[in-house]
């Protein structure tokens, strides 16, 4: 989006101030576009109230944090997507503790006092010592919101969103399998425990199944739409059926689901989305994956000049 873009949004936004409270900005790395302080500061001034989407550590800035505050925002989220550094450059997310500390510091000294963290788990290569990193991280975070909110009397809460990782077509990791349901679980039990003992901090988690069915629905061929179909014709709940296939006893679908979600696919293998056109060289996808693996993170491409993966 242009500048002049984002500046006709601001004034549609900003006539809209007095019949609506709260003015959303929804999209993919809100923070990192050049003009968001300035829209935020514009809805501000008119009387408004800027709500963002999910914020990215090391684009916050303290322009932008003063918007927030000043609009009376008090509660922002950010993404630290993962727990370790090591995890963020598997996922290629090229952000750094510090950052996310720095914009803990930005967010909470401009009253901006309760954050919620987005993070997922049941990512390839995931280990323990990963997971705890989240536990880890959001105890730094809260160690720096008290400092901050003790000198003011105010210590706001962080709430802490974690989601199974869903495999999808058409990105590095769209031969990987999910993990398993119950291991999913488990995972996910485990930090729910280990955060709940750090006082002012909730976590909430999407349901492992959810995240099967998803899983399902975006890697699987032609053959899931019998699997659909049965899903919503029959009354008897959606996880009970998919059971039933996954033993082999339901009365009309014979397929497995698993075959879709819980096993790898071949690096050389006919997807079932390999029709679908998107520009995007699958030799690309398969180096960005070995870069992964290895840990090497991809610099932000110029959507304007790059043409490495295709899609432009």
């Amino acid at each position: 989006m242009t500048r002049d873009a984002l500046a006709g949004l601001a004034d549609a936004a900003i006539d809209a101030v007095g019949k609506l409270e709260t003015v959303g900005l929804v999209g993919a790395e809100m923070a990192s576009h050049p003009g968001i302080a300035s829209t935020c500061e514009r809805v501000v001034a008119a009387g408004g109230r800027v709500s963002p989407s999910s914020l990215k550590a090391d684009m916050i800035s303290a322009r932008l944090a003063a918007a927030l505050g000043a609009g009376g925002t008090r509660s922002a989220t950010v993404a630290p997507e993962a727990g370790s550094e090591r995890m963020r450059r598997v996922i290629n997310k090229n952000l750094t503790e510090e950052e996310i500390l720095r914009a803990t510091d930005l967010l909470v000294g401009e009253h901006v006092d309760s954050l919620k963290l987005y993070f997922m788990c049941a990512l390839p290569t995931e280990t323990q010592d990963d997971l705890q990193g989240i536990v880890d991280l959001t105890a730094s975070i809260r160690e720096r919101m008290i400092g901050t909110g003790r000198a003011r009397g105010r210590i706001g809460g962080i709430k802490v969103s974690v989601n199974p990782f869903v495999p999808k077509p058409w990105t590095p990791f769209q031969w990987e399998a999910m993990l398993p349901v119950s291991e999913a679980q488990l995972r996910i039990a485990g930090l729910r425990r280990s955060l709940g003992r750090l006082p002012n901090v909730t976590m909430e988690s999407e349901s492992p199944r959810e995240a099967y069915l998803q899983t399902l629905l975006s890697r699987g061929d032609r053959r899931v739409a019998d699997i659909v179909e049965s899903l919503a014709r029959s009354d008897q709940g959606w996880w009970q059926q998919l059971q039933a296939m996954r033993r082999g006893r339901h009365e009309s679908v014979d397929l497995d689901p698993d075959r879709f979600v819980t096993h790898e696919y071949a690096t050389d293998a006919l997807l079932p989305w390999d029709f679908i056109d998107h520009h995007i060289d699958k030799r690309y996808l398969l180096l960005e994956r070995r870069r992964a693996f290895a840990e090497r993170e991809t610099e932000p491409c110029d959507v304007s000049t790059c043409r490495t993966c295709g899609a432009c």
